[in-house]
């Protein structure tokens, strides 16, 4: 597989010469004094910006008129619907009949460059579709919300700035790289892009070319979407052909175990969840660690498995990282 990002010379070096020609002590427009703490928040991160290599005009541009905090991503930020719904309603939502159709249909549709991405990383094509599915329902919705403005907001004011500040600075090299206008880079509330929502780091990271093309479109191209998506598995740890969960009896012993609010333990080694009582399959190997789950109190627990964990990785929730994988199965059963 060719991984690339969107490399387009004459409009980065277009990009640096302005990000050069910019002084880090330019004022913050004045449009920007809406709110006195985030102009001077917002003075911060032009700083910064230039101080990387980007233009601080840029910047200004992806607000396209009022540069101020997005009211609707904060709100959005403190009523995500993992928190406000229980286990049996976030997933009866995404497992629907019709999802599951429709990923069985865009399965057959694109057999051809769902199997050569599964060639190339391991990465079974239900659990490719099963993401496309959860995440844009198939391409249909990549958002709707300026990327930049909504990763500034939340980097101005969320519980993780830090890592918002950074996938802020990680957009501006999304623009810069496929010459996108700023403020028609869109997606997710949160900053997520594309097909295959990936976080503006992720693309620079894991955008991958599937038709040899030499372009990473997870925008408008499924080849670089299933690539994509695929590629960020597999470097991830995805194991192939690793069962994802192990449901377990009524007289495995739970007592004791360290849970989160949803029911999920940290991962442990093997070894330790025998000693409770987990019969392996005699082909898991003894290094495999393991998390347990119990999302409802009247349900089955089970142990999950570590392509459990990639999933995790990409979204930590534990309600989308089981939707993602029910999902999958189902689309390999009729």
């Amino acid at each position: 597989m060719v991984n690339m990002t969107l490399r387009n010379s004459a409009l980065t070096l277009a990009a640096l010469a302005l990000a050069a020609c910019a002084t880090t002590s330019a004022p913050v427009p004045a449009q920007a004094k809406t709110n006195p703490d985030f102009q001077r928040f917002y003075a911060q991160l032009r700083k910064e910006a230039a101080q990387k290599g980007h233009s601080p005009a840029m910047l200004d541009a992806a607000f396209s008129g009022t540069i101020a905090p997005v009211p609707q991503v904060l709100q959005s930020e403190k009523s995500q619907p993992e928190s406000v719904r229980t286990f049996a309603e976030y997933t009866g939502s995404m497992l629907t009949s019709t999802r599951i159709m429709r990923g069985r249909a865009n399965l057959a549709a694109h057999a051809q460059d769902l199997s050569a991405t599964a060639a190339r990383t391991g990465v079974s094509a239900s659990v490719v579709v099963a993401l496309w599915g959860i995440e844009s329902r198939f391409g249909e919705v990549q958002g709707s919300h300026p990327v930049i403005p909504a990763l500034a907001t939340l980097a101005w004011k969320s519980h993780r700035p830090d890592y918002f500040r950074k996938e802020t600075f990680a957009a501006l090299k999304v623009v810069e790289q496929t010459g996108k206008e700023p403020d028609k880079l869109l997606g997710s509330w949160a900053g997520a892009m594309g097909q295959c929502q990936f976080m503006p780091s992720s693309w620079l990271a894991y955008g991958a070319d599937g038709d040899g093309d030499g372009i990473a479109d997870i925008w408008s191209n499924e080849a670089d979407v299933f690539a994509s998506a695929a590629t960020y598995l597999s470097k991830r740890g995805w194991q192939s052909g690793q069962a994802w969960r192990y449901t377990l009896p009524t007289t495995f012993k739970a007592e004791g175990l360290d849970l989160n609010s949803r029911g999920l333990s940290p991962q442990h080694p093997l070894s330790y969840w025998k000693k409770r009582g987990f019969k392996a399959p005699a082909n898991l190997p003894a290094s495999t660690k393991l998390r347990y789950y119990k999302p409802q109190e009247d349900a089955p627990a089970h142990l999950l498995g570590p392509n459990f964990s990639v999933i995790l990785s990409w979204n930590n929730s534990s309600y989308f990282a089981w939707s993602v994988l029910a999902l999958a199965d189902s689309l390999e059963t009729e």
